[in-house]
């Protein structure tokens, strides 16, 4: 438990801190899913690629593979993602696979969208993307970051399958956009936290433009 509260603690940091900058194109993070796995640890999340690139290459991007090498064939655009990598550590797999984002100021939901939007926008093809270094500029998002599992996990996942890994800004785009499991992630959020009923419905009315019935039923 220490590990993912560390994780979900460092995820919170990204995505309310961090703007990436490539080749003049702005991207704001708004979902992310961590990617995390010790090789010489306790924690090892079957879930991630373990892709070379994924490990001791901080503020590079990884665009999914079939393999653990950089010399491994691409995904299909279908089942391709893109992940900025937060690891300097040989022996660390650790990456965000960025599942929607802000970008040039449009919004894109969706892994596959993310990419496709980015290679677009910087008009590089994956190794000139992956090679480039990200520049991380300073923001300050001073809204919630809501969590739930990761989506589509396999069978590799084992026992982290159920890890709140997932996390997203509940920022003022929340409401208007798609995010897989929005009212269960805001409801997750309120049931946490200690705040007057008055508070909560206020604040899923302003987050997702209805009171879910959890909510209105609290004493």
């Amino acid at each position: 438990m220490e590990t993912i509260k560390k994780l979900q603690n460092e995820a919170v940091q990204f995505l309310t801190k961090s703007k990436l900058v490539l080749n003049g194109i702005d991207i704001l993070p708004k979902e992310i899913e961590v990617y995390y796995y010790e090789v010489n640890g306790s924690f090892k999340d079957g879930s991630v690629h373990q892709n070379e690139l994924q490990k001791n290459n901080k503020n590079h991007f990884y665009v999914h593979r079939w393999g653990k090498t950089k010399k491994d064939k691409y995904k299909g655009i279908n089942r391709a993602g893109i992940d900025f990598v937060v690891s300097d550590n040989e022996n660390v797999y650790y990456s965000y696979l960025i599942r929607s984002a802000q970008i040039n100021g449009n919004m894109v939901i969706g892994p596959n969208k993310v990419l496709r939007s980015v290679l677009e926008a910087s008009k590089l093809s994956n190794d000139k993307l992956e090679s480039a270094k990200i520049e991380i500029v300073p923001v300050n998002n001073s809204f919630d970051v809501l969590f739930s599992n990761r989506i589509n996990l396999g069978e590799n996942a084992g026992k982290y399958l159920d890890n709140k890994l997932r996390a997203v800004l509940c920022d003022d785009l929340y409401r208007g956009n798609k995010y897989p499991a929005k009212e269960k992630m805001i409801t997750d959020f309120l049931l946490s936290q200690k705040m007057a009923k008055e508070q909560k419905l206020l604040f899923a009315k302003e987050k997702l433009g209805y009171v879910p019935s959890v909510i209105r039923q609290l004493v």
